[in-house]
């Protein structure tokens, strides 16, 4: 009751002063952005392969980023145009994160981006970073009722099609479920929209002070029991078919956490994000980070791939630079580090003080899911292999919870969960640059555990017994995916290999070999208050999925995020008045 008459005090207090202030700043926000020019013709060339020296790197730098992941790029993208002259720097010999393709037996395969959802918003931040458009292929193919299917869910025998537009999707599942009644499958959607369009997620990322995101986030119920009650529970509130339970928990994969472990709000965010259907960019996931980092070009920044940061530099608690592996120093009073939290604090800065916070947190937030990926090159054109513009979902059976703890427990014996899609359909453009063949691409689940016993050998020489075990999982990924899908295409396989969490581990940096970051567990939606684009290290930020939601489009967010705060947007009267980086740029 106190509490209550307490925050209502402040609000009636506080909020006339931002007011006052805010009309007497009305135009302010647009004055900050820098009118430095550092404008210049870019050719459209491959830039995500500029190999470091030291003769490469600008002087004058005013911001580093540590890492060339979606977030990492976005964040350089948006400071970029904002003025600021930016160095990306990454290990890896190609930028990009998991939005980088390679080639490999002559055919291209993509990493991480199988498909993104909500294109009208997420376009909008893309269009202002990259130099030229990208432009999108809707994914799916199409009945012959019109409707787009653009994901297939397998339950067993059982096939179910996700289509675009929610309409279309809670008439299909009535169809399918006719003992559920209509209206609550609706209430379900209608729930998920609510729950996934909770401002408050975001906004406590960027307000400077801890007890002001205590408070709002204490007063929020509803925010509250989003975040701290798991997705099964919530939607078993609405439905009682076990099966078709299982089914709206199809796309669970794209978060990495099974539904009974999941909280509502992460399982909505995604939900949401795909209820209008996927796409995928034209000339494949690469073009992204290509494009981003023309703009950092244009405007006198660098993108240098090729070599590691041994150390982020900070001298009586104020960062000053970072140091590379070959002993290089690079002066710079703000870094950001795109490289998640873990490897931010257990590798790139040294324990003390004010590190304690975050050592804390990474107890209680272990790494995210991990995976196994099975690339394939095949043997004739997409359209005549009668490949489809979609991503499958393969379950043996509808216990997701179950299903993972045994794979996981028993991956040679135990059944196997399945994602498997074609780019070769999604991009329009895939035909004309690699005419007359195709490819796949399989996923499972996996533990990076597994695979402690090669982890001190170098990459692709990792012993026969390392590539006997991994080949082991990779041929029944294919005869459990690919052929029994297309048992045509058993003699049409020219190439396939196989990537473990080592893999990921070694050429995407990620810590444990993970593929999102933090686990997206309840801790993490609860008590990690402090996990925010700035740290509490002078000149420090983070970027990226650690800092926001899961996936390429909750990275990319997460440099939404940053950039908002390096660039001065995370006041009050800001926030108050919804002003931010995006905004001012457009």
């Amino acid at each position: 009751m106190l509490i209550g008459l307490l925050f209502k005090l402040f609000l009636v207090t506080y909020i006339p002063y931002i007011l006052y202030i805010a009309y007497q700043k009305k135009n302010y926000s647009k004055d900050r952005i820098s009118n430095r020019s550092f404008l210049k013709y870019v050719k459209n060339d491959d830039h995500t392969k500029n190999r470091y020296t030291k003769s490469k790197v600008p002087s004058n730098i005013d911001v580093i980023v540590v890492g060339s992941g979606i977030g990492g790029l976005t964040t350089a993208g948006l400071l970029s145009k904002f003025g600021k002259k930016v160095l990306v720097l990454e290990q890896h010999y190609i930028a990009g994160g998991t939005t980088h393709s390679f080639e490999d037996k002559g055919v291209e395969h993509e990493t991480g981006l199988h498909y993104i959802g909500n294109i009208r918003k997420r376009k909008k931040i893309l269009d202002l970073i990259t130099y030229n458009p990208i432009f999108w292929c809707k994914l799916g193919w199409e009945r012959e009722d019109g409707r787009e299917v653009y994901d297939e869910i397998y339950v067993g025998e059982d096939k179910y099609e996700f289509e675009a537009g929610e309409s279309n999707i809670i008439d299909y599942l009535h169809g399918r479920f006719p003992d559920t009644p209509k209206s609550n499958i609706a209430k379900y959607f209608d729930l998920v929209k609510r729950a996934s369009k909770k401002d408050l997620f975001f906004i406590s990322k960027v307000i400077p002070y801890r007890f002001i995101s205590y408070i709002l986030t204490f007063f929020d119920s509803e925010y509250k029991y989003y975040c701290e009650t798991s997705a099964y529970d919530v939607v078993k509130t609405l439905i009682d078919d076990e099966e078709l339970i299982s089914v709206l928990f199809g796309q669970f994969g794209d978060y990495g956490i099974t539904p009974k472990k999941a909280s509502f709000f992460i399982h909505a965010s995604i939900v949401n994000h795909y209820l209008d259907g996927g796409w995928y960019p034209r000339g494949g996931t690469g073009v992204i980070a290509n494009e981003i980092c023309k703009t950092i070009i244009q405007h006198g920044g660098e993108v240098l791939v090729g070599k590691k940061v041994k150390n982020i530099l900070i001298t009586n608690g104020k960062v000053c630079g970072v140091k590379m592996e070959n002993g290089d120093e690079i002066l710079c009073n703000t870094v950001v580090s795109g490289t998640g939290l873990r490897t931010t604090f257990t590798k790139l800065v040294e324990p003390s003080e004010k590190t304690q916070i975050y050592e804390n947190m990474l107890d209680n937030m272990p790494p995210s899911v991990q995976h196994m990926y099975c690339f394939v090159k095949l043997d004739g054109n997409p359209q005549k292999l009668n490949l489809k513009s979609c991503n499958y979902w393969i379950y043996p059976h509808g216990d997701y919870d179950r299903l993972v703890d045994d794979f996981l427990e028993d991956p040679s014996n135990a059944p196997m969960p399945l994602f498997m899609g074609f780019s070769c359909m999604k991009d329009s453009e895939w035909s004309d640059k690699y005419p007359g063949c195709s490819n796949a691409i399989i996923l499972t689940i996996a533990k990076k555990e597994w695979f402690d016993a090669w982890e001190d050998t170098r990459c692709m020489k990792r012993g026969s017994d390392y590539e006997y075990f991994k080949n082991q999982i990779g041929d029944r990924m294919l005869e459990e995916g690919l052929f029994r899908f297309y048992p045509e295409l058993r003699d049409k396989v020219l190439e396939k290999s196989i990537g473990t969490p080592l893999s990921t581990q070694f050429y995407l940096n990620a810590s444990e070999g993970e593929s999102y970051g933090l686990d997206m567990n309840f801790y993490r939606l609860t008590k990690a208050i402090d996990l925010k684009p700035r740290t509490n290290i002078n000149g420090l930020y983070l970027t990226g999925q650690d800092i926001c939601t899961l996936g390429v489009t909750g990275a990319m967010m997460g440099g939404v995020l940053t950039a908002n705060v390096v660039a001065g947007y995370d006041n009050m009267i800001d926030i108050f008045l919804g002003n931010s980086i995006v905004k001012d740029l457009s």
